[in-house]
């Protein structure tokens, strides 16, 4: 049995059923061709559309066998691989059971392009700009070229993640902030425009970075910054600390808060990524870096900023924990509640109020999110969509099936509370 087969179709058009196969390959993992085949359709003469595409002219299949007669020896392929992987698969697995193959009855591996998706905030990729990332470079659109892309792609998504792969040529570095040396991890050039794609404060196909903007309490208005390095490696909590440079000194900052400050309204264009929903927001905004915390709270006229009072939110969800001893039959109970934007209840109010039910109170939305409570929102921070990051990446995991998540405005979450206070 072979371990893995990684299948790709060229094709005269998109509708299965109605188009046919141009040209089917498949590799094994490593590497070595099972199959590539070009087939003759037999209902097309001409499909100007799709040859801008992937190149195949009407004389570049006279002859060849139509795909039909190939379909016996691809599904001996593909039921005999542990898994069978295709980047975009559900176009695979739609032809397939047009020609009578059931995709329902093979061992699938993890998409590629769902994974990358999952990893860069949900927004699925083309083949080609997924494998710029990685740096690998290929013809797209011939089939073979394809599936080796795919197998490249698939193997480096799996290999513990995009932050991990980006990230693993990291040294020590030091710099100077305002209060003191910072230490931080650094990377090389050409992982570091990587680590800014990961984190979606640079477009994916880009050559290289961008200008981004650092704004804190340190700094009177925005600056032109640059980001050297970071400071731990795991986004598990939802969150990176990155080290960033402006004017000759280090600060410590972390993604989303970064992210935030890329908005017209504090100097930048609005436009961190080209990933919609990763550029001003990206579902885990809301949350500063523990050091930048820790200084605007001691700064004097930071109160009045409305970085400080981004950060004051953040601190008072800091140590709010769950009362383990609550009422287990409310609706709180065991529940992971996140908030955004601004209430008429104080957050750390509301915040207490859910903890003491039994609530575990988070600061981004995941897939393990029950509630998301939605207030008001600013427009300079959000823009003119006028939802956050965390509603914009909840709404995406309600749309995608991978997560129900309950979103609460003020009014519908006190008249949760109400109810599971019993009151």
């Amino acid at each position: 049995m072979t371990e893995l087969a990684v299948l790709d179709f060229e094709t005269t058009g998109l509708v299965p059923g109605q188009d046919e196969v141009l040209q089917v390959a498949v590799v094994d993992g490593t590497g070595a061709v099972l199959m590539n085949e070009y087939c003759r359709p037999q209902r097309h003469t001409a499909w100007a559309d799709a040859q801008k595409v992937n190149g195949i002219a009407p004389q570049d299949v006279c002859g060849k066998p139509p795909f039909e007669a190939l379909v016996p020896r691809l599904q001996e392929i593909l039921s005999g691989a542990r898994r069978v992987v295709a980047y975009n698969d559900g176009f695979e697995k739609a032809f397939l059971d047009a020609y009578g193959i059931p995709s329902r009855g093979l061992r699938w591996g993890e998409d590629p392009m769902a994974a990358f998706a999952q990893q860069m905030g949900g927004q699925k990729r083309s083949l080609s700009a997924v494998a710029s990332f990685f740096g690998y470079e290929f013809e797209a659109h011939d089939a073979l070229a394809d599936v080796r892309a795919t197998l490249y792609l698939y193997e480096r998504l799996a290999d513990g993640g995009l932050l991990r792969w980006a990230t693993r040529n990291a040294s020590p570095a030091w710099g100077q902030s305002p209060r003191g040396p910072v230490a931080y991890q650094t990377l090389p050039p050409e992982d570091m425009l990587r680590l800014l794609k990961c984190l979606g404060l640079c477009p994916l196909t880009a050559a290289q970075a961008r200008q981004l903007w650092y704004k804190g309490i340190y700094t009177a208005s925005p600056r032109p910054c640059e980001i050297v390095g970071f400071q731990n490696r795991s986004k598990e909590d939802g969150w990176l600390v990155v080290a960033v440079e402006a004017d000759g000194m280090t600060y410590l900052v972390c993604d989303d808060y970064l992210r935030e400050m890329q908005a017209p309204a504090f100097g930048g264009d609005g436009a961190a990524a080209s990933v919609p929903g990763q550029a001003v927001g990206t579902g885990r905004t809301g949350r500063a870096s523990r050091a930048g915390i820790a200084a605007r709270g001691k700064a004097e006229g930071a109160a009045n900023s409305r970085y400080a009072a981004f950060a004051r939110k953040s601190a008072a969800l800091k140590n709010v924990e769950a009362n383990p001893d609550a009422d287990p039959s409310n609706p709180f109970y065991g529940k992971a509640v996140v908030f955004t934007g601004d209430m008429e209840m104080p957050r750390a109010e509301a915040a207490q109020a859910v903890a003491e039910l039994g609530a575990h109170v988070k600061s981004a939305v995941s897939r393990k999110t029950d509630y998301l409570v939605a207030g008001a929102q600013d427009p300079a921070l959000v823009g003119a969509g006028g939802r956050s990051g965390k509603e914009e990446k909840a709404a995406a995991l309600n749309e995608s099936g991978q997560r129900k998540i309950e979103i609460l405005d003020e009014a519908a979450f006190r008249a949760l509370l109400a109810q599971a206070r019993g009151q």
